[in-house]
């Protein structure tokens, strides 16, 4: 059996908020977008660049997946890989994501943030400085780890 795809999907409270959130900071529309009766967010689809994801509202009726919000926290980190990390957090953060580590060139040869979205999902957001190998990263981690030890 061949993967095909691995798509990760958000639950949300207020889906439609976190519709009209993603397509601003993300600079997408919805490829796919079908709504409940009531007018709650049944099923979204977004592709950006390469991925997709899905959202939707968690709809505990229903037995859906609970949002971060219903959970008081998140299990998972979605990555995310952009050209520029600090023109994607700041966009991030002007849509009322928390910024919960600012942009920093790390040891692994990227710049990398963390952040908070409005809905609980929390995203590293990288951009690739270099290029290493698995040698050089195992290399500069133990020269950073050793640093910090003193």
């Amino acid at each position: 059996m061949k993967i095909q795809a691995f798509v990760p999907y958000l639950s949300v409270t207020n889906a439609k908020e976190a519709v009209a959130f993603y397509s601003r900071v993300f600079g997408v529309e919805p490829s796919l977008l079908l709504n409940m009766p009531d007018g709650r967010v049944m099923h979204c689809e977004f592709t950006v660049g390469s991925a997709k994801f899905f959202v939707s509202e968690e709809f505990p009726e229903h037995g859906g997946t609970p949002s971060p919000a219903s959970l008081k926290g998140t299990t998972v980190s979605i990555h995310l890989y952009v050209d520029d990390c600090d023109v994607m957090v700041a966009s991030m953060k002007d849509g009322g994501a928390e910024v919960l580590m600012e942009p920093e060139d790390m040891f692994w040869g990227e710049r990398f943030a963390r952040v908070k979205d409005p809905f609980g999902h929390e995203w590293g957001i990288a951009t690739r400085l270099r290029e290493m190998t698995q040698d050089e990263i195992k290399a500069a981690a133990a020269k950073l780890f050793e640093n910090t030890a003193e």
